[in-house]
């Protein structure tokens, strides 16, 4: 059960802009070694701010390889 709740977590959408989700914006961020504004526009294909937080924060999860979805998940939806 626990399982299925972290694969539906990474299936949220991370920005509405593009459309990528957590597991994509991860498997992203784990391929690059662009610094957080250059990673974030290779994430997101924009420049907006609308996911800056919760973007930022996974990015630095990726960086330090350990993951808390539930608090990206609650970045995205305030």
């Amino acid at each position: 059960m626990e399982i299925e709740h972290i694969q539906t977590l990474g299936s949220t959408i991370l920005c509405d802009c593009s459309e990528t989700s957590i597991k994509d914006a991860i498997e992203i961020l784990q391929h690059t070694d662009l610094p957080y504004p250059k990673a974030k526009k290779l994430v997101t294909k924009c420049s907006r701010t609308c996911c800056d937080k919760s973007l930022r924060l996974l990015f630095n999860m990726v960086e330090f390889g350990k993951f808390d979805l539930v608090e990206v998940v609650s970045l995205i939806k305030k």
